[in-house]
């Protein structure tokens, strides 16, 4: 002991101490990168991915012998709307327009025989099928994360009345009990 009465800890002994602590520190940050993201994983709510106010070309034409001005599809093609979450919910999910005067047709391919056919004539809520949706696996949990219209349907939105550029349109995505918002604006190829 030295003067003063105080004990005086050994350099080897605050050498360890201090080894102890960052071994500690590391431990902690490598469970949290590593394994705290695995243990804690839920699945990822429903939610509209896209249209969230991109600006969507406007078109002219003619699908199963209706033709169509200034009006936006949803093709698999176009790929303009991308829903993401779970699967494992309701068989289907329902898009309700909230932009007055837009409403949507819904096509869907009935085969050579039949040709494309209207389901929705000018609605401003429609289900449809999760089945109507190519659903994609982002990871190795196989997981359903991404949603795309799959190529043997197109959604029209249409305007009863002149368009407007840059006119916003909005809608909800209901499923499962979850609800979320879309929106796109319209615009028209120049001349």
């Amino acid at each position: 002991m030295e003067k003063g009465g105080k004990p005086r800890i050994s350099y080897e002994t605050t050498f360890r101490v201090k080894v102890l602590i960052l071994t500690l520190i590391f431990g902690i940050a490598i469970f949290m990168i590593v394994y705290y993201p695995i243990i804690s994983h839920q699945v990822d709510p429903f939610k509209v991915e896209s249209p969230r106010g991109q600006i969507l070309l406007a078109r002219n034409f003619s699908i199963g012998g209706t033709n169509y001005t200034n009006a936006v599809p949803f093709t698999a093609e176009n790929n303009a709307l991308v829903l993401g979450g779970s699967d494992e919910l309701d068989e289907t999910l329902t898009i309700s327009l909230s932009t007055p005067q837009w409403c949507a047709d819904l096509w869907v391919w009935g085969g050579s025989a039949n040709g494309w056919v209207r389901k929705y004539d000018c609605a401003r809520e429609l289900q449809l099928s999760k089945y109507a949706f190519n659903r994609v696996p982002t990871h190795e949990a196989k997981e359903i994360a991404r949603w795309s219209l799959e190529p043997g349907y197109v959604l029209v939105f249409h305007k009863n009345g002149p368009v407007q550029k840059y006119e916003l349109v909005n809608f909800t995505v209901t499923y499962g009990g979850e609800r979320d918002w879309g929106a796109f604006k319209v615009s028209f190829k120049s001349s």
